[in-house]
């Protein structure tokens, strides 16, 4: 039993840390795309958190080309993954985009 809730207590906790749990009161109006969308950061940079926020902004770039008012917070089934080299730390999103207003073309 104790597995069971430090296994919920750390999933909970990593999606408030990367904020991306989805929210569910929009759920049932949005769309969501066929498949992932996938993004990484710049490069490496010296913080994690840095790293995470640089993934973010390039995936919300590419998702907001699939739709207008995509999120992180609405995406689904997000993926982040981060290596590191040193002191130094680069990420990569994975993630599908979903909207209610499709981009304009």
């Amino acid at each position: 039993m104790f597995r069971v809730a430090a296994l919920f207590a750390s999933a909970v906790s990593l999606a408030l840390v990367t904020g991306i749990a989805p929210e569910p009161a929009r759920a049932a109006e949005l769309k969501c795309h066929t498949a992932d969308v996938v993004a990484r950061g710049v490069g490496f940079l010296p913080s994690r958190k840095e790293s995470e926020q640089a993934a973010k902004k390039v995936w919300l770039e590419k998702a907001t080309k699939i739709f207008a008012d995509a999120t992180i917070e609405t995406a689904k089934d997000p993926k982040l993954g981060c290596a590191k080299q040193g002191l130094y730390t680069n990420c990569t999103i994975a993630a599908v985009p979903c909207g209610a207003v499709p981009a304009a073309e």
